[in-house]
């Protein structure tokens, strides 16, 4: 079975799944105008990697464990609170005076953005659910008859999302040198409402 067909459908489907401007890339965005392209794409980076890890799982069929109703509840109440930890942090930053660059508490090495970015990714344990359905399609479609043809979707979920993230770090990039100390703030104040809310939802979710 040609690889490439199940390549394109995986590289489609990472970019519009991580397309919308959620938690993770308002992080993106916040950690490229205060420390640079570096740290944003950390960021993609490490959303990639869950984002693989949950296709994989997806794949292996583990998401039919999240119908345990017990499991769901503490995957989910645990991510929330991830989230909401994460939009103190930027909230904290917001109502503090400081300028463009910040050293303390924030994620200005790279490699701290890449943790970030995995502890955040991987607080939401029911992208399994949605990567089992997707694979499911995938498998309908005759996408990934073969093991080859699996692991082609598989490399292409990570290099959609490592595509989108990159794009918008970039994007961010061109825009940094207009941003002023205020503006930054700002950035800060939406990151961490934006952040807090999908926690907000998540535990909405785990528990409804």
């Amino acid at each position: 079975m040609n690889v490439l067909p199940a390549w394109s459908a995986g590289l489609g489907l990472g970019f519009l799944v991580a397309l919308p401007l959620g938690p993770i890339g308002l992080l993106c965005v916040r950690s490229v105008l205060r420390n640079g392209f570096l740290c944003g794409f950390a960021i993609g980076l490490g959303a990639t990697a869950i984002d693989m890890l949950y296709a994989g799982l997806g794949l292996a069929g583990v998401g039919r464990l999240l119908d345990v109703q017990v499991l769901r509840t503490a995957l989910g109440l645990a991510g929330a609170v991830v989230m909401v930890y994460l939009g103190v942090r930027s909230l904290r930053s917001a109502f503090q005076a400081r300028g463009a660059i910040d050293t303390e508490g924030e994620t200005v090495l790279p490699w701290a953005a890449f943790r970030t970015a995995l502890t955040a990714t991987a607080a939401n344990p029911a992208t399994i659910g949605y990567w089992a359905a997707a694979f499911a399609a995938a498998t309908a479609a005759n996408l990934t008859g073969t093991l080859s043809a699996s692991l082609g979707m598989l490399i292409g979920v990570g290099c959609g999302t490592l595509l989108w993230f990159t794009t918008l770090s970039v994007s961010v990039m061109l825009f940094r040198r207009w941003f002023t100390s205020r503006m930054l703030q700002g950035v800060d104040l939406l990151a961490g409402v934006g952040v807090i809310f999908f926690g907000g939802v998540l535990a909405y979710q785990a528990v409804g």
